[in-house]
């Protein structure tokens, strides 16, 4: 660090701050189940619009219920019954036989005539009932009751006409019987009987004729089938046979296996073979090479085999080669006596020439077996190949006849028991149905017709408002979602998983005094005494909002230099820097407040302080902190640093090294440093400056930050490196100071509120 100005206003302060990044940020429990509380809010805030959408619907269809129910006139009802299934013992033998055709059944008759006559069932009801109001059986029905009564039309009867099976309540349960009730409802007495005994002969009629006539032609169509696929079975089973004779395998899969183990064998063999013609090769080339050097002694000596083979020649070189050096140190080079013992060792050389070629010649032979064997299993290889290439389309061909021949045989199987099972129900079908009940109107017990008037206005009032209500609060809950803003401390502190320092109240004069300092800050006098400066009438629940919090940063531990910044512009952050300073300073602690905002200042207006030379000037000269760093008149421990003239590019200015210098010095001067940056997103000049500083503070204004924002400026603080010590709330309603915060680890020297470091 350079050497600090001449400054009068500073004094550096030694400090032993230590960061704890664990202590930052407390565990965060995953929370999974639903918060009610959070319910409740979003039930409070939006009441007025589900109890306007809720009451209008409500009134709107009340209305309309009222004036429907007063235009339904006086109604009759009749009614017949048929018993579609027989109840005897052969009803339940034909759901076992039934069963067993389909191969799940495996109970006994016994077990079948146990379980009651809804267990029994042949028939699917619901399906029945479908089939029965539909436009085909009730067409021709519509065509004889016109006869008589003209105007009725498909859908006046399709909506009066009523198909139910009976049920009965069995152990707490309900469960339906054999017996269908048809039911007509009209004004005309006389036309209700006569349309349910044009009912009763149709579906009679339809009994005994329709279901038999489609089961007859089920039957039909696979006595058709059937013929084509035993023909597809036995064409298979044909093919598959001339396949293993023409190819002579019985079992396709094991020779697959046999052929492939042969190939492995024959490649291991190759493999070793090369690897011994490649050694031999390496060792004759070798041994070529001594001979050329005229070292065949060096040839001899290259196995096991040739060393014991020569072992006497060698004995007996290495002898005249020990008789010549003893004697050569009695004897001259040219005396007969050497002459003899050179003589003779040149002829043994000749002869251990003669040997080496002869060793060199057998490596050669053996090179010439090893390269006819190599060509021997190529050509068996080769052979081996040829097979196991054509053999997949054998193996291929032969699973395709397999599968092909399963699926038709499942087929034929499966064709063949559905004609057993249609002949069956054919049978059963043959049944009609049996008139249990004549039509009749429904009575009361004394035999007076039974009247009605259609429908329950009480519950369907009922409904109306029900449903009215759960669609008022679904249209609150969708307005709340729209409306992406947080509401309350505790939804940010639960989507952000960010502590929360503190909690700012609403303060309706604070712009009004603001606007004076405005005012104060455009005068043209720069020399401004203490006197000439509005007081400030703060409520007490704001000032204890800012002791709150500056005491919850104090006892993090790490509070030498704090940044404040915000995801957008207008969530408080700049009047939250403003009065946080001026709070640490009333606490007998030195604060710069430095206005890092070098594209918008605003800073000084709310200090009714000029914007002459400040951080952009100094960064961009020479000019000491004399020149810039301004007091503040109505608090002597507050200091300020005013962002100077805008420029273009602050991104440069803020990460350069002389920023990083002027950050080292502040903090050398003061106790508390105190960055108002622009907006986090879209910027990048608050995260330069969040990651310079001991830490960051978020500040989110309730009702008007955007939830998506706020997520931005987190992710994009993550990516820069920057510590997030926490959030404050800003503008709540409901203020609730919030409790001071016990970090897990503390610093080994923590200083006390209002004491020097």
């Amino acid at each position: 660090m350079s050497p600090k100005p001449d400054y009068p206003f500073f004094s550096p302060q030694s400090s032993e701050y230590s960061l704890s990044p664990s202590s930052l940020i407390p565990p965060q429990k995953e929370e999974t189940s639903l918060d009610l509380a959070w319910l409740f809010s979003v039930f409070r805030r939006r009441l007025w619009i589900i109890v306007m959408v809720s009451g209008t619907l409500a009134i709107a269809t009340g209305g309309t219920i009222f004036l429907k129910a007063k235009e339904v006139e006086e109604a009759f009802k009749g009614s017949f019954q048929v018993l579609v299934e027989p109840v005897t013992v052969e009803g339940r033998l034909a759901r076992l036989s039934l069963l067993a055709q389909s191969g799940t059944g495996t109970t006994s008759a016994t077990e079948v005539s146990k379980e009651g006559v809804g267990r029994s069932d042949l028939l699917d009801y619901e399906t029945q009932i479908r089939v029965l109001k539909s436009p085909k059986i009730l067409e021709p029905l519509v065509e004889k009751i016109k006869v008589k009564y003209p105007d009725i039309k498909i859908g006046d009867l399709t909506k009066d006409l009523t198909l139910d099976r009976i049920k009965y309540e069995k152990d707490g349960k309900f469960e339906g019987t054999k017996i269908l009730e048809v039911s007509y409802a009209d004004a005309d007495r006389d036309k209700i009987i006569f349309i349910l005994e044009q009912v009763k002969d149709v579906y009679l009629e339809y009994s005994l004729e329709e279901r038999l006539n489609s089961l007859n032609k089920g039957i039909e169509h696979i006595e058709k089938q059937l013929p084509e696929l035993q023909g597809s079975v036995d064409g298979l089973q044909k093919q598959l046979q001339q396949l293993r004779e023409r190819n002579h395998v019985n079992y396709p899969e094991e020779t697959a296996k046999d052929l492939a183990a042969q190939a492995r064998d024959l490649s291991s063999q190759h493999i070793n073979t090369q690897a011994q013609l490649e050694e031999a090769k390496a060792n004759y080339a070798g041994l070529k090479e001594q001979i050329a050097l005229g070292n065949p002694v060096a040839v001899l000596l290259s196995s096991t085999e040739t060393q014991q083979a020569y072992s006497l020649l060698l004995a007996q070189l290495q002898t005249i080669e020990a008789q010549i050096a003893t004697d050569s140190t009695q004897f001259k080079e040219d005396s007969p006596p050497l002459q003899i013992k050179y003589e003779k060792r040149e002829n043994l050389r000749k002869i251990l020439i003669q040997e080496a070629n002869k060793v060199v010649e057998t490596i050669a032979v053996k090179i010439q077996d090893l390269e006819a064997r190599i060509n021997y299993i190529k050509a068996t290889e080769k052979e081996l190949q040829n097979r196991l290439d054509g053999f997949p389309k054998v193996l291929r061909s032969y699973a395709d006849l397999e599968r092909n021949l399963a699926v038709a045989s499942e087929s034929l199987k499966t064709f063949l028991e559905k004609r057993e099972g249609l002949k069956l129900d054919a049978s059963q079908s043959s049944i009609p149905w049996i008139l249990i009940k004549e039509p009749d109107i429904w009575r009361l017990p004394n035999g007076t017709p039974l009247s009605f008037k259609g429908g329950n206005t009480k519950r369907q009032l009922a409904i109306a408002v029900i449903l009215s209500s759960l669609f008022g609060i679904g249209i609150g809950f969708i307005v709340e979602i729209l409306h992406s803003v947080y509401h309350t401390p505790e939804e940010i502190k639960n989507a952000t998983k960010l502590r929360l320092l503190g909690s700012i109240p609403t303060f309706k004069k604070l712009r009004k005094y603001e606007r004076k300092l405005e005012k104060l800050a455009d005068k043209k006098n720069l020399l401004l005494v203490p006197s000439d400066f509005p007081k400030p009438n703060y409520s007490r629940a704001y000032l204890e909002s800012f002791r709150s919090l500056y005491t919850n940063i104090d006892l993090l531990g790490t509070s030498r230099s704090l940044t404040i910044g915000s995801a957008a512009p207008g969530d408080g952050k700049s009047t939250i820097a403003r009065q946080l300073a001026e709070t640490a300073a009333s606490m007998d602690r030195r604060v710069l407040l430095v206005d890092a905002d070098l594209r918008k200042p605003q800073l000084h207006l709310r200090l009714g302080l000029k914007n002459s030379l400040g951080l952009s000037d100094i960064l961009q000269s020479d000019l000491s902190l004399n020149d810039v760093i301004q007091q503040f008149p109505l608090e002597e421990n507050l200091f300020f640093l005013c962002a100077g003239q805008t420029i273009v590019d602050p991104v440069k200015l803020l990460s350069s090294g002389k920023m990083q210098h002027l950050a080292e010095q502040f903090q050398g001067f003061f106790d508390l440093v105190i960055y108002n940056i622009p907006p986090l997103v879209g910027l990048a000049d608050g995260h330069i400056l969040a990651a310079k500083s001991d830490g960051i503070i978020l500040v989110v204004c309730l009702e008007k930050t955007d939830r998506g924002l706020l997520d931005k400026a987190i992710e994009n603080l993550k990516i820069s490196g920057a510590s997030v010590l926490g959030f404050v709330a800003n503008n709540v309603k409901n203020y609730v100071p919030v409790s001071y915060l016990m970090p897990r680890e503390r610093p080994s020297r923590f200083p006390r509120l209002g004491q020097k470091m």
